[in-house]
C-alpha cells in the first residue's frame, strides 16, 4: 500500500502551523515534509552546556538584487511611531528612528525595556498596535511576512545551530532550502568560514557539539549571512560566551568585511559591546527613546538624567574608547619625535583606548584604570613611547605616564 502523504496527516498539519512561527517557517510557507522535519529538530528542546546557556540559529536569505547602498538614496529602514502593547503594559511607546545604508545601529537599554520587542516589529515576529515599518521604502505591512524575511538575516538566541548536520551544511542550510545552486553554496560556505577564522576544511565536516562555544557563535554569523541578506538583525548574539572569547568574536564581527555592506540592527544590554560596534545608539527606557546619537554624544552630551547615571559606573572605561588623541592634545606636554623613531606612529584620530593598546600589554591593561588614576613615573626605565602625527609638522612623541596624565586632565576638563 502506498503510504499516507505526511502533510495531510494531522500531526503534519501541527507541524505547519509550529513552523510559521519559527525563524524558519516564515522563509519557507510552503514547504514540505523535508522541512516540517527540519523545523522539528530546530523546536526540539535542547539540553543545555554544550556551549554556554544560549544557542543562537542565524537565518538569512537571498534578495533578487544584491543590496548596495548607492542603490537606495533614502534610509534602509524607517521607522514612524510605533507602538506596542502586551495587556495594559505599553512596551514600545511611540518611537520613530532611522537607519541608514551600512550602518550599525544599537539597541540599548536596561532589561525589560522593550528592545527585543522593538527589534521583532522589523521583520513581523512581532506585529505592533500602532506606527509604520518601512524597509527599502516599503510598508512591511504591505509585504508577506515570508517575503520580507527573506532580505533580512536574522541572529537570536536560545535555538542552536542543527545538531545532526555538519557546519558547512548548517551554513548553507538557507541559501540551500532556497534553491539556491550547490556550487555556489559550497563556495560561499568556504568564503564565510574562512573569514571568521574556521577553516573550511578543518571545520566543515565537524558537527556543532565538536566545537566550542566561540566556535559555534562564529558558525552562527556565518549561517546569518550565508544567504547575502542586505539587513541583519542581532538580539545579543554574544550573551552566553565567556568574557575572552566574546571579545574576540565581537572582533571577529566587526573587521568582517561583508558586514560593511550591510545595514544592521544590534540589540543589547552590554555597554562597552554598544560602543565596540555602533554608529549609533538607540538608548530605551520604559519603551520610550531617551537619547538617539553616536556613542560619544550619549557619553559626554547626555540628554537627560536617565542617559548620564546609565552609563555612569562604566564613565572612564568608556571615555576611553570616545576620546581621541586630538581631544587630549590641548593637555599633553609632547616632545618632537628622533627623526629614526621607530615608535608606533598614530593618527590624531586615534583613540585612547587604541593608543594604549599599543603600550601596555593584556595583562598591564587589567591594571589600566588604576594606571589612569594614578599615573606611573619612568622609575629610571627607558618609558614606553608612541608618537602622534601633526598635521602641520613633524610627529611628537609621548610616553605612557605622559598620555595618561593628558587624559586624566582632559576628562577632568570634560
Amino acid at each position: 500500500m502506498r503510504p499516507q502523504n505526511r502533510a495531510t496527516e494531522p500531526h503534519a498539519v501541527k507541524s505547519n502551523e509550529k513552523m510559521r512561527g519559527s525563524p524558519l517557517g516564515p522563509l519557507l510557507p510552503n514547504a514540505g515534509p523535508r522541512s516540517f522535519r527540519i523545523v522539528s529538530a530546530i523546536n526540539r528542546p535542547f539540553a543545555r552546556g554544550s556551549f554556554g546557556h544560549r544557542r543562537i540559529l542565524a537565518l538569512g536569505a537571498q534578495l533578487p538584487v544584491r543590496f548596495t547602498p548607492a542603490a537606495l538614496p533614502g534610509p534602509v529602514i524607517r521607522v514612524s511611531h510605533l507602538t506596542k502593547r502586551f495587556g495594559a503594559l505599553v512596551v514600545v511607546d511611540d518611537i520613530s528612528f532611522e537607519v541608514a545604508p551600512g550602518e550599525t545601529l544599537v539597541l540599548l537599554g536596561p532589561s525589560g525595556c522593550g528592545k527585543t520587542t522593538l527589534l521583532k516589529t522589523l521583520n513581523r515576529l512581532i506585529e505592533p498596535d500602532g506606527g509604520t515599518i518601512e524597509i527599502n521604502g516599503r510598508d512591511v505591512r504591505q509585504q508577506r511576512p515570508e517575503e520580507l524575511r527573506r532580505g533580512i538575516g536574522y541572529v537570536i538566541q536560545q535555538v542552536g545551530l542543527l545538531p545532526h548536520l555538519t557546519v558547512a551544511q548548517n551554513v548553507g542550510l538557507v541559501p540551500g532550502l532556497l534553491g539556491q545552486p550547490t556550487a555556489a553554496t559550497a563556495a560561499r560556505t568556504t568564503l564565510l568560514l574562512d573569514r571568521l577564522h574556521l577553516s573550511a576544511a578543518r571545520f566543515g565536516a565537524m558537527l556543532p557539539a565538536q566545537l566550542s562555544g566561540g566556535q559555534q557563535q562564529r558558525v552562527g554569523l556565518a549561517r546569518a549571512l550565508a544567504a547575502d541578506p542586505p539587513v541583519i538583525l542581532l538580539d545579543e548574539p554574544f550573551g552566553a560566551l565567556d568574557p575572552l572569547t566574546r571579545a574576540a568574536v565581537r572582533r571577529d564581527f566587526r573587521e568582517l568585511d561583508e558586514l560593511r555592506r550591510k545595514t544592521v540592527v544590534l540589540v543589547t544590554h552590554d555597554v562597552q559591546e554598544a560602543f565596540e560596534l555602533a554608529d549609533r545608539i538607540l538608548l530605551l527606557d520604559k519603551g520610550k527613546i531617551q537619547q538617539l546619537g553616536p556613542p560619544r554624544d550619549l557619553l559626554l552630551h547626555p540628554a537627560n538624567a536617565f542617559v548620564q547615571s546609565f552609563f555612569a559606573a562604566e564613565r572612564l572605561a568608556l571615555q576611553l574608547r570616545v576620546l581621541t588623541l586630538a581631544d587630549v592634545q590641548p593637555f599633553w606636554e609632547a616632545i618632537p619625535a628622533p627623526a629614526d623613531t621607530r615608535l608606533p606612529v598614530l593618527p590624531l584620530t586615534a583613540t585612547m583606548q587604541g593608543a594604549l593598546d599599543c603600550l601596555l600589554t593584556p595583562g598591564e591593561a587589567d591594571g589600566m584604570l588604576g594606571k589612569l588614576r594614578h599615573p606611573p613615573s619612568a622609575d629610571g626605565a627607558e618609558p614606553r613611547a608612541v608618537a602622534v602625527a601633526q598635521p602641520n609638522g613633524p610627529p611628537v612623541a609621548l610616553t605612557l605616564p605622559q598620555l595618561l596624565a593628558a587624559f586624566g586632565r582632559a576628562v577632568a576638563a570634560t
